[in-house]
């Protein structure tokens, strides 16, 4: 019973081990695709809010069938704008000292 009991001990260290190996690779992996997901999160929280406020989907979408060229160089625009504003921020990080860039 003892060399059983033994067994069953080393067994149990040598799962533990394993289970630890397998958190430190999905905190990797959750640390990899932590941006992707946020993205995905955002997209899916703007659709619930669009969903909910038909007033803003019935509007948006008027717009953008009548003017869809329009739409979609303000979209450009405006995506161009929070992309410079991003790199800019992360200069700013990367350059100043912690206590002046001013970061949200």
């Amino acid at each position: 019973m003892n060399k059983r009991l033994l067994e069953i001990r080393l067994r149990r260290a040598e799962l533990q081990g394993l289970i630890a190996d397998q958190r430190g690779q999905l905190a990797e992996f959750g640390e990899r695709w932590q941006g992707a997901f946020r993205l995905a999160d955002k997209g899916i929280s703007v659709f619930r809010f669009l969903r909910r406020q038909p007033l803003i989907s019935g509007i948006l979408t008027a717009a953008l069938v009548r003017r869809r060229r329009e739409v979609w160089r303000m979209a450009r625009t405006s995506f161009g704008l929070w992309k410079g504003l991003s790199v800019f921020r992360s200069l700013a990080n990367r350059w100043l000292p912690a206590g002046d860039s001013t970061q949200r």
